[in-house]
């Protein structure tokens, strides 16, 4: 589906369906699902995210990025849904990561140096 305008980039709005049976038309100004707004790569990443089970750690290491930048595109999506953003969450992942043994204390250290410097 194409959300964006190839010609200025601005959002695109559905203003007709047709149906391929009968030929029915229905005109009028359509408002599109907020997850169709979301590119190609935003719909991968959720995917992925979904099969680790919501795993920042899994999915960081699966395509070779940090914590932080798994957060970032998290919240970017989060974002381009409607939602708010807590920056503290971040912070209280890698805690819990940490507490959960899934971290060393140094890699949490590194980590949360990474977050401040945002």
């Amino acid at each position: 589906m194409i959300n964006k305008c190839p010609n200025c980039g601005d959002e695109m709005v559905i203003t007709s369906y047709r149906c391929n049976n009968c030929y029915t038309e229905v005109s009028g100004e359509f408002e599109i699902d907020k997850f169709q707004r979301l590119d190609d790569e935003d719909k991968e990443f959720i995917e992925l995210f979904l099969q680790k089970r919501g795993s920042i750690k899994d999915v960081g290491e699966e395509i070779g990025i940090s914590y932080p930048t798994v957060r970032n595109r998290i919240d970017r999506i989060v974002k381009k849904l409607g939602g708010k953003v807590d920056k503290k969450a971040g912070r209280i992942d890698i805690l819990n990561m940490l507490d959960n043994g899934e971290i060393s204390p140094e890699k949490a250290r590194v980590l949360l140096e990474e977050l401040k410097d945002e």
